[in-house]
């Protein structure tokens, strides 16, 4: 296998997997567009075509050259024992690998296990939004108990987790704690700047995409979600 880990073939596998994921995916959107030749998943089908090369590029890299291009340019850049740290915390046993695999699937067991419950139980999409809710509510507790001991591996997964509930709760109920749970991954623990910092961003992104750029971002279609976003777009036009 070259110069080759296990920890290359598993972080490949994992990035041509999501990939193969989000292609299939794709299908469920797949329109046409009059204004676009190439339909509503020509875009999304680019970006993931893009992930799936860089993906491949960098098992060649490792496969040719291992880690040593790597190494260096880490080691030019800081020299702070993160290695060794890793090394110590067993963060390349297949135990770890298992437990990181099993908390980036939460976006994922949200996109699928409220349509299997729902389709066994209550009819209608009163019933699948109670179940989206309860499996939901789940997911964010199982996050948050993790997030203080698991915080790279939740901020791997939290973008995707974000873009998985968007559907059913909308971005205007989701986007302000995606904000504050970014900066507290990143490390801020203090109230009031954390929520200066996202009233800021918040209110910069519903200036430019709904005021300026008039773009439709998702309401949801869950109540109370749903009413919340509604009146947002409501008085900002």
């Amino acid at each position: 296998m070259g110069r080759l880990r296990p920890g290359h073939l598993v972080e490949a596998g994992f990035w041509l997997g999501l990939c193969l994921f989000l292609y299939v995916y794709s299908f469920e959107f797949d329109k046409n567009i009059e204004i676009y030749k190439f339909g509503a998943s020509g875009w999304p089908r680019a970006i993931i075509l893009l992930m799936a090369i860089a993906a491949i590029g960098q098992l060649i890299h490792h496969y040719v050259k291992g880690d040593e291009t790597s190494s260096q340019i880490i080691s030019a850049a800081v020299d702070d024992g993160s290695e060794e740290a890793a090394h110590a915390a067993h963060h390349e046993t297949v135990k770890w690998y298992l437990s990181t695999f099993a908390l980036l699937a939460i976006p994922f067991i949200y996109m699928r296990v409220p349509e299997w419950i729902a389709g066994t139980s209550e009819p209608g999409d009163a019933g699948l939004h109670t179940a989206r809710l309860i499996v939901a509510a789940i997911l964010i507790a199982v996050v948050v108990y993790f997030i203080r001991h698991h915080r790279v591996r939740v901020m791997l997964m939290l973008p995707l987790f974000f873009a998985a509930l968007l559907e059913d709760f909308g971005f205007y109920a989701l986007a302000p704690f995606f904000i504050i749970g970014v900066m507290y991954l990143f490390g801020e623990r203090r109230p009031r700047p954390m929520v200066l910092i996202m009233a800021l961003i918040f209110g910069f992104m519903l200036t430019m995409f709904v005021k300026i750029l008039y773009v439709g971002l998702p309401v949801g279609n869950i109540e109370p979600f749903y009413s919340i976003g509604s009146w947002v777009v409501t008085v900002l036009q």
